[in-house]
């Protein structure tokens, strides 16, 4: 199958199939087959807009940084480092993600924390260790050698894997573990799951339960202490501890839970939608202005009557020592298409260490910097204002990022702040979606014919 499409960017390419028809000269029977063959039954992505507001970080591929994310981070690739999630994520939208998502594994194993009760989900493996400061759920779809620590609310613990590492809920909750497990496992305080813990294996590690419930180990049993509640296993008991009348049982077989994976598709859900906005706002027609007096550097706005403000921009127009201003004037959107100067293919910028973007959290809502696909790394010095939509470009940032960041790659030293992009975003104009339907239509023939090739 192939890679699933937006449903938003398939509306929106219906929206204006008359234009379609007229230049393709196709009847819409055969677009919406070409169109529909790409979206599986069950796929619901995210359209581009709700992803901006509902995420502070969406990277493509590997994410390291040694600095704080404000809100909801999801991660294609693999976590090779961060510090804290979820730090202040009050202007974000609700989702059904969590706080940190990732899609492929966590491999550094640092310490991190994630806050505000959202959790962590992790489709691979996880080497790391999480202090969850405000409760919250996790999922780890492979092993698990690291540390889950969750305080201040509950949290149930789903791992789909083997577990050899301490997981700690101190405020009541409950463990799945899909397979073995080699570590401590402690469930205090607050109510206990009538299914506490629940291992799908042999079990070696110490099993600590005291406030009740029911500990069922599909193998042998280990050792623990449990007050109150039950324990049942199908191998031998081991050495517990068993208070406040507990009690024991011996069964032939048990029929347990294994934690499942349910992300949908990364590529249909986050890179379709941001791929489709980032080309359609990089094909629209400019209608704002460069004003340069001396060292001071203005990007002024001129919305149209539907708020939207588009700049194309070159950086050449950023030299040492200057000082960027943004004036909206008024404007909801200001769209800046951002190329690197005197390059085509495979570009590369750094902003000037001496560069001050003056007051960028006043506009940061309002101002979407689409980054032309032909650049390849960008590094950010200073504090910069504005959602970044990169979705093909590394990205490197020394200073704050005050806006939702979307990037091929991050290796970061400066925090993301919470600021999701607010402004409208402008409708395709019928040009872009007659090109987008021809690609569109191409894509699925040749899928089709390497399916058939195989």
């Amino acid at each position: 199958m192939g890679t699933p499409l937006s449903p938003l960017l398939v509306a929106e390419t219906f929206k204006y199939w008359s234009y379609v028809v007229k230049f393709l000269g196709l009847p819409l029977p055969i677009l919406a087959a070409a169109l529909a063959w790409n979206i599986p039954a069950d796929a619901q992505p995210l359209s581009a807009e709700q992803i901006l507001q509902q995420f502070n970080a969406v990277i493509v591929d590997d994410f390291s940084s040694t600095a704080d994310v404000e809100g909801r981070t999801v991660i294609g690739g693999n976590m090779t480092g961060g510090a804290t999630f979820a730090l202040n994520p009050t202007a974000e939208a609700a989702s059904s993600f969590a706080a940190l998502t990732v899609y492929g594994n966590e491999t550094s194993g640092n310490t991190f924390n994630v806050d505000n009760a959202s959790g962590v989900a992790i489709a691979g493996s996880n080497a790391g260790s999480f202090n969850l400061t405000d409760g919250g759920n996790v999922f780890v779809g492979g092993t698990n050698t690291g540390a889950f620590n969750v305080t201040n609310g509950s949290a149930a613990v789903s791992l789909a894997g083997s577990n050899s590492g301490q997981i700690t809920l101190n405020n009541g909750g409950s463990v799945t573990v899909g397979a073995g497990n080699s570590a401590a496992v402690a469930i205090n305080g607050g109510s206990t799951a009538s299914d506490a813990i629940s291992i799908n294996g042999n079990n070696s590690g110490y099993l600590t339960l005291n406030n009740g419930g029911a500990v069922r180990v599909n193998g042998n049993a280990g050792s623990g202490s449990l007050n109150g509640g039950n324990l049942t296993y199908t191998g031998s008991m081991g050495g517990w501890n068993l208070n406040g009348g507990a009690t024991s049982s011996r069964v032939s077989s048990l029929s347990l839970p294994t934690p499942g994976n349910t992300l949908p598709s990364f590529a249909s859900a986050f890179v379709a939608p941001l791929t489709a906005l980032s080309n359609q706002l990089a094909a629209l027609t400019p209608n704002s202005s460069v004003v340069t007096n001396g060292n001071n550097v203005t990007l002024e706005a001129h919305p149209n009557s539907s708020g939207v403000a588009v700049l194309a921009l070159t950086t050449s127009v950023f030299a040492s020592n200057d000082t960027v201003s943004v004036a909206l004037n008024g404007a909801s959107s200001f769209i800046i298409d951002l190329s690197v100067a005197g390059c085509t293919a495979n570009c590369s910028y750094t902003f000037p260490n001496s560069v001050n973007f003056q007051n960028p959290t006043s506009y940061a809502g309002n101002v979407l910097w689409n980054v032309a696909a032909d650049v390849n790394t960008l590094t950010f010095t200073n504090e910069f204002g504005g959602t970044v939509l990169a979705p093909t470009t590394a990205i490197t940032n020394g200073g704050p990022i005050d806006g939702t960041l979307v990037a091929l790659r991050f290796n970061g030293s400066g925090e993301l702040h919470d600021y999701p992009f607010d402004g409208p975003l402008p409708a395709p104009e019928p040009s872009s979606l007659t090109v987008l339907a021809v690609a569109l239509l191409g894509t699925g023939f040749l899928r089709r014919r390497r399916r058939a090739a195989l």
